[in-house]
This record gives C-alpha cells, structure tokens and sequence, in this order.
C-alpha cells in the first residue's frame, strides 16, 4: 500500500497513477505549508499576504500593478485588490498613480513592511530546512526538476 493510501485511509485504488500523484501533490503541499501558515498567522499574514511582500521587495521600491502582481505569485490568486487592500490597512505598503497612466494604481512596500520581511526572514528559512532538510541535495534538486516538468510539460528540460 502507498504511503498515500495509508495516510489518507484509501482501501480502493486510485484510479490512475496520475491520479494518485495529483493527490499526493496536494496532501504534501498541504502538510509542508502548515508551519508556515501557523507561523505567518501570528503575525497577521497569510502565505498570499507574504508573496506579495516578498514580491514588492523585489521591485526594490518601483511600484507594480495588481496585474503585475499575480503574474509573480507563487500560487494563482483571484482577489489581489482585496489582499493589497487589507496589505495597506496593515500599514506594509502604499499606492500611487502612475505617472505614466493615471488610470494605473502601483503598489509598492514601505519601510514597515521591509522591516516586517526582515523580521520573519530567519524563521521562515528555518521552517524551510525543517520541512525539506531530511533530503539530500540532489533529492532536491531531483525534486525540483520533476516539479518544473509537470508544471510546464512542453518546455524544454534545462540543463544542469
């Protein structure tokens, strides 16, 4: 029996192998995230509310739109306004027009919010060994790679 299987309480096969790795994704994103979300949660943030962070301090103080935005997000978010929204209530980042286009609002972080991601930046790279550390090197990277070719079937494999 699949560790899967045991762990979900499955007596039935899984229809397909692809059908039992899906859930597998799934189950181990679940599990992974948790600490992370636990930890975000006391600061007032969820794992969408963080990856804009991280995003917009990317842009090293240039505003970016909401579009911009979801095109960098590590996981497809409908409802960006909303979350740059409660972002700004927060007091973690600020708006303005474009100077270009006045019909463009950019958003882009304050130093609150830089001093907030410097703040978490330790314990979020501790929850990251603690939750990928019992592999080895190349299993993440092994790892790493397989993910890269489900998400994006027909790009060609980079080289190592």
């Amino acid at each position: 029996m699949s560790n899967l299987k045991h762990d979900i309480r499955q007596t039935r096969p899984f229809e397909s192998l692809e059908q039992e790795t899906h859930l597998n994704l799934q189950r181990t994103a679940s599990e992974l995230g948790g600490p992370f979300l636990k930890y975000l949660k006391q600061h007032g943030l969820s794992l969408s509310l963080y990856n804009i962070l991280r995003i917009l301090r990317g842009q090293k103080g240039n505003g970016l739109s909401c579009s911009g935005i979801a095109e960098r997000m590590v996981t497809r978010d409908s409802d960006i306004t909303r979350r740059i929204d409660r972002l700004l209530k927060m007091g973690l980042v600020k708006r303005v027009r474009s100077e270009e286009d006045r019909r463009v609002v950019l958003t882009s972080i304050n130093n609150k919010g830089m001093n907030l991601l410097e703040e978490l930046a330790e314990p979020m790279s501790g929850l990251d060994k603690q939750s990928l550390g019992h592999l080895t090197i190349q299993e993440k990277k092994q790892l790493n790679r397989l993910l890269d070719k489900a998400r994006n079937p027909k790009k060609p494999r980079r080289k190592q």
